[in-house]
């Protein structure tokens, strides 16, 4: 199993962003995402250090993209980082670029804890027609917004 951090320059948020990426092994043409969401006082790093979601990689053959947006609630700022724009568009087009990562929605999943849960379910309710399924994990949810 590979496991990869990206430095990359993010147009959306004006800055250097931190991707991790997680990919089982024997590499294929195409693999199963689930775009993993960090909580607020956690980072991207937290889905490795503290849970098995490596050997659930391996196990399930999905490749996992875990982007560092700090505590910006997975949303664009009026005057600063637009985290979602980043997490919607610019993540899926560069994490597909460079790794062998499905297009397709049916392969694309989302998830999230806490603050991550708001951001999985802001971008599966606003982009249906990307995920397959969502899931929040003691997601801060607002559904007026």
């Amino acid at each position: 199993m590979a496991r990869i951090q990206c430095n990359i320059q993010s147009d959306a948020l004006g800055s250097a962003a931190t991707i991790e990426v997680i990919l089982p092994e024997p590499l294929r043409k195409s693999y199963p995402v689930l775009y993993l969401l960090h909580g607020l006082l956690d980072d991207q790093t937290t889905w490795t250090r503290q849970t098995s979601i490596e050997r659930y990689v391996q196990d399930l053959g999905v490749a996992v993209v875990m982007p560092a947006v700090q505590r910006g609630f997975y949303t664009d700022m009026a005057a600063g980082p637009r985290y979602f724009s980043f997490v919607a568009d610019e993540l899926p087009a560069l994490v597909t670029g460079m790794f062998p990562i499905s297009r397709r929605r049916k392969d694309t999943f989302v998830a999230g804890l806490s603050m991550g849960g708001y951001g999985a379910f802001k971008l599966a309710l606003t982009y249906p027609a990307r995920y397959a399924a969502a899931a929040s994990l003691s997601g801060a949810l607002n559904v007026v917004d």
